[in-house]
Order: structure tokens, then C-alpha cells, then sequence
């Protein structure tokens, strides 16, 4: 079953007609990520060549450009300097060590879907919020050995990208990302989405808050 469907399934959402353009969060939990997010096939971030237990202020995107951070963040590697768990997940982690419990993710142009894991350093859950730039906010718990997916996409393909989202974990003190996959069809790309897109679209949905 897919990842959306079963996390509508499990939290019940309900889902109301809604004529504009919607960006949509997605609680995804501690398992691996699928290969598309709502209407978008997904390209993985490949491994960071940089040097490792550095900061860093951003993160190539594979599809051009980058992702831009507000804050330094530490560059470890699971099984590098980083020993939480990530189902197995095996690249770069972005951690802020002395640089605030938060962190804004400056997205490329045109970005139409991403998602990232996030977990913090203590060893019993806490809640991390994500909160992109319309407002539309996913929470989750999370812990040093348990990070978890969170994702966006437009569900309009031809509505505003998805400029920002901000990454919190107030109560540990520090928030550790990684794992990024991002979706920026071009215009023939784009076409095809939104001609998947036609189906749906009378039912488009609130923003809304998630719960994970």
C-alpha cells in the first residue's frame, strides 16, 4: 500500500473539496522511503563528497542547485560519526550541534515535492515539527535511534513550488536531517504530471496539520 495511503489510513484525515492550490505533508515514519511522493517520482541526493565532522551551509541538489541552510549544520555520516538508526539508510546527516534546535531549508527553483528524514540525539522520543512555507505543518516523534520521513509535494502541479520548509525539535535542543530526495519536472515532465493530475483534482485538499 502506498506510503500516503496508509498514513491516511492510520490518522484518519479528513479530506474536504478545496479549490486552490495545495502544498501536502506527509507523515511517513520510521520506514524506507518509497520512490514517488503524491504525483512525483523522487531523485535521491547521492553521497556528499565533502569531508565529513565539518559544517556546512548547504547541500548540492542532483537536479541543479541547492539546498541552502539558515544555519551551519554539522556533516556526519550514518555509521561515520553518526550511530542513530535510519532503517538501514547508510548517508549524509546534517546536525545542529551548537547551532540551535532549528533549521530552514532553502529549497531550489521549482521544487514540487521533497522529503528528508529527521531524528535528534536524545534516546527517547520527542516531537520534531516541519513546517514548509504555506503553513502546511507535519509533526512527529522521534529519537537519536528512530528517524523518520517527512515529506511535501504541490498537489497542483502547475501551483507555486514549494519554496521553504523550517525543521524544529525545541525540546531536545537540536535537529539532525538527512536522507533528502527532491522532485523538479521540467515543462514536458511537468505536462505529464499534470495530465495525472486531472483525475483528482476536483477533490483537492485543505492544508492541513499531521500528526505522526
Amino acid at each position: 500500500m502506498p506510503r500516503l495511503h496508509r498514513v491516511c489510513i492510520l490518522l484518519g484525515f479528513c479530506f474536504q473539496p478545496y479549490a486552490a492550490a495545495d502544498i501536502i505533508g506527509v507523515a511517513g515514519g520510521w520506514g524506507p522511503p518509497d520512490e514517488t511522493l503524491g504525483l512525483y517520482e523522487m531523485t535521491k541526493f547521492p553521497l556528499d563528497d565533502r569531508p565529513t565532522h565539518e559544517y556546512v551551509t548547504y547541500v548540492p541538489s542532483p537536479l541543479g542547485g541547492q539546498i541552502d541552510f539558515s544555519v551551519p549544520l554539522f556533516h556526519v555520516r550514518v555509521g561515520g560519526g553518526w550511530g542513530g538508526g535510519w532503517h538501514g539508510y547508510e548517508g549524509d546527516v546534517y546536525a545542529s550541534y551548537g547551532t540551535g534546535d532549528s533549521v530552514t531549508l532553502d529549497l531550489p527553483e521549482q521544487t514540487r515535492a521533497f522529503y528528508f528524514y529527521a531524528s535528534n540525539i536524545l534516546d527517547h522520543p520527542v516531537t520534531i515539527a516541519a513546517v514548509a512555507d504555506d503553513g502546511t505543518t507535519v509533526y512527529q516523534k522521534a529519537q537519536w535511534a528512530a528517524a523518520v520521513y517527512f515529506g511535501f509535494y504541490q498537489d497542483d502541479p502547475f501551483g507555486p513550488p514549494i519554496e521553504w520548509i523550517e525543521v524544529s525539535c525545541p525540546s531536545a535542543g537540536m535537529v539532525a536531517v538527512g536522507e533528502f530526495a527532491i522532485a523538479i519536472p521540467g515543462p514536458g515532465a511537468l505536462a505529464l504530471v499534470g495530465m495525472r493530475a486531472v483525475g483528482p483534482i476536483s477533490g483537492r485538499r485543505r492544508r492541513r496539520s499531521l500528526v505522526g
